[in-house]
């Protein structure tokens, strides 16, 4: 439950910061939902991946058949890809593995700031 509360959150949260500030402040959402909200190492992940990986997708494929895919399928070609929907899901898939990252970084600074730390062994 958490991992669909914690991605939903971050979708959101990054829509709504992209409306004002600059791309990567998808990442600072992701950072800050997983600090916020605790989990597992692969549910902060994929909840960064899916969160922003959707958003961009979504937002990737409004404009490119709002626009009748135009500017989408020219870059398309200079990337080599076959189409503007398939640039689509690369942006998406780089957007993901940046929330993804993000958030996981985000989990492992509460780990680490957390004041019941198991001890690993390399320090007593």
């Amino acid at each position: 439950m958490k991992f669909i509360i914690r991605t939903i959150i971050i979708a959101v949260v990054a829509h709504f910061c992209l409306l004002y500030f600059p791309w990567w402040s998808i990442a600072l959402c992701s950072f800050f939902v997983a600090l916020l909200i605790k989990g597992s190492n692969l549910g902060a992940f994929f909840s960064g991946f899916l969160g922003i990986g959707i958003l961009w997708l979504i937002q990737a494929y409004n404009i490119h058949y709002s626009t009748d895919g135009i500017l989408s399928d020219k870059v398309a070609e200079i990337f080599t890809l076959s189409g503007g929907f398939l640039l689509a899901i690369v942006s998406a898939i780089v957007g993901g593995l940046v929330g993804g990252f993000s958030a996981l970084s985000g989990l492992r600074l509460r780990v680490l700031t957390s004041r019941n730390r198991k001890s690993r062994g390399y320090y007593k």
